[in-house]
């Protein structure tokens, strides 16, 4: 009969039932669909901003964007509801500032600083970026148009296709990683797809982007909410805390 102590007895492991789990450094589990979510945003942050580089050097370039013209004929031919797409357009102004700044203080309040931090750097990146592009690319604004904003004089990429990507992303990505309702995380997610979409028709419609502008502000802000999410990637269910804050803040 073996006298070995339980107590040096060879501990189990904490393996799925399919041994679908690996041990984390710290002793915590991630399963194998958590690697697949990070190699996906690895993806989709490269591919955005490969995209992105790729659009700005061809609009800087002699080329011609090909979809421009056609569909910025279309989006404009919408006139009549132009007191819509300049109510959609305005919600992607100010009160996405308002809201850009709710969320910093939201993360500083619930103790989660390296996302409040990084949340911040990447607005004010953002923000700066694509001012800066402006500049760079100094494309006017389609023919004719009246838009007016202020310090703004350049189209190329859209500011607001770009900002509300990445506010409204973050905030999706942060409820999706909670612990509530799938209803509510799905349906907030599908919510911000298409106020991004609105406001990116609303922008040509209104005759302040040319297609291709509100094209480079989505790519950008893809990229940005990738790289977002690979940088706060261990902050999944399997390092909260019961009460969904995190134990390393």
């Amino acid at each position: 009969m073996s006298t070995e102590p339980r107590g040096l007895t060879e501990q189990p492991t904490t393996i799925g039932a399919a041994g679908q789990d690996r041990q984390r450094a710290d002793g915590s589990v991630a399963n194998h669909g958590d690697v697949r979510t990070l190699v996906a945003w690895y993806v989709i942050a490269i591919a955005s901003l490969v995209g992105f580089v790729a659009l700005t050097l061809f609009i800087a370039g002699p080329g011609v964007f090909p979809l421009d013209g056609p569909l910025l004929e279309r989006a404009t031919s919408y006139s009549a509801y132009n007191g819509l797409w300049n109510l959609i357009s305005n919600a992607a102004n100010l009160p996405l500032i308002a809201i850009g700044v709710g969320l910093v203080v939201w993360l500083f309040v619930k103790h989660r600083r390296r996302e409040a931090i990084l949340t911040i750097l990447i607005l004010v990146a953002v923000t700066a970026g694509s001012e800066a592009i402006k500049q760079l690319i100094a494309r006017p604004r389609p023919p004719g148009s009246d838009t007016v904003v202020p310090g703004v004089v350049y189209s190329y990429p859209s500011g607001h296709v770009l900002e509300v990507t990445t506010i409204f992303g973050i905030i999706a990505i942060l409820l999706w990683r909670s612990s509530q309702p799938l209803w509510l995380r799905a349906g907030f997610a599908i919510a911000v797809v298409l106020f991004i979409a609105s406001v990116a028709i609303a922008r040509v419609a209104i005759d302040a982007h040319y297609p291709s502008d509100v094209l480079a502000g989505l790519l950008a802000g893809v990229g940005v909410l990738g790289l977002f999410a690979v940088l706060t990637s261990d902050r999944d269910p399997a390092t909260r805390g019961t009460d969904g804050t995190h134990a390393s803040d």
